[in-house]
């Protein structure tokens, strides 16, 4: 069984509820975080943590390899449309550090290593459900980033690590940065409720996406981490159910507690390299990991708003 586990990333979202997780489990959990868009609050206790920026390839060697059995690799620049406006931080940030940091493992004999990709690989596809065989051709900077990383994964399970992609889909709950708004669909609309705003939709609402709950993530990542059937693979993970946007926004305000008839909605202007629509066929991580989503889109969304009104609301 896996001990001690390295999670880059694990300041933010999914990370740190991955690490929390893993160490109710019994692991050994050590964080690396450069706290750009992660927070220290978000570190749970028991977890070591060490501020370091993986684009940097002089910290890696000041890490003991040797107490690590597997690296779970969430740390990345996350929003299509930041990577548009940054293109070279982005191909720094997410594709260099991933290559360096497989090349460390692979030096140091760790042999677990488990990445985070991202559906933005499938750009639009020419149908959905989109399986992981579908030809991916990125419409961001971002999804190119990510499937790059993907094939320097690939190559170094080739050479015998233990490798496992997770291509996330609309990633949303408790935790949630509520601050950016240029990532996470669910959070932004969810901020301004929070402040009483209009809710502007960039797009479309006929776009759709296939939301999945943080703790469906966590289970499947958990899941994932001692289990063979799942090395040199790549998974999606998502839902395999389509929401459209125009109803995730009035799943939100209906929610909230607010009336969908009156509540200020816009639909003007749209975000660079936006994928219009795309959700999941799932039945190969089903197989493998016999794994399936438990929360459905409207327990979830109830449960992240009741965790933000406490959040922000309520002090």
């Amino acid at each position: 069984m896996t001990k001690g586990v390295l999670i880059t990333g694990g300041a933010g979202f999914i990370g740190s509820h991955l690490a929390k997780r893993l160490l109710s489990n019994g692991h050994a959990v050590t964080i690396i975080d450069n706290l750009v868009t992660g927070s220290k609050r978000n570190i749970p206790a028991g977890a070591t943590f060490i501020k370091a920026d993986l684009c940097n390839k002089n910290v890696l060697k000041k890490i003991s390899s040797n107490e690590y059995d597997a690296v779970l690799h969430l740390a990345a620049q996350s929003s299509g449309e930041l990577s548009n406006e940054q293109p070279e931080q982005d191909l720094r940030v997410n594709t260099l550090s991933t290559l360096q940091l497989l090349k460390w493992c692979k030096d140091c004999g760790i042999p677990r290593f488990m990445y985070a990709s991202s559906m933005a690989v499938y750009g639009d596809s020419a149908h959905s459900p989109v399986v992981e065989s579908d030809m991916c051709q990125p419409l961001s900077f971002y999804g190119i980033s990510k499937l790059s990383s993907e094939h320097y994964v690939q190559h170094f399970s080739n050479e015998g690590l233990k490798t496992t992609c997770f291509r996330m889909f609309s990633v949303y709950g408790p935790g949630q940065n509520l601050t950016n708004m240029k990532q996470g669909m669910v959070s932004i609309f969810l901020a301004y409720l929070l402040r009483g705003e209009t809710v502007w939709v960039k797009g479309s609402g006929d776009r759709f996406r296939d939301f999945i709950f943080i703790d469906d993530v966590v289970d499947a990542w958990c899941s994932s981490l001692d289990c063979s059937s799942t090395y040199g693979k790549i998974y999606n993970l998502a839902t395999g159910k389509k929401t459209l946007v125009r109803e995730l926004v009035e799943k939100e305000i209906r929610n909230f507690g607010s009336d969908t008839d009156i509540y200020p909605v816009k639909y003007e202007g749209s975000t660079p390299a936006d994928q219009f629509g795309l959700y999941a066929d799932i039945s190969q991580i089903r197989e493998d990991l016999a794994w399936k989503p438990r929360v459905g889109i409207d327990n979830g969304l109830k449960q992240m708003i009741a965790w933000a009104k406490k959040e922000y609301l309520c002090k």
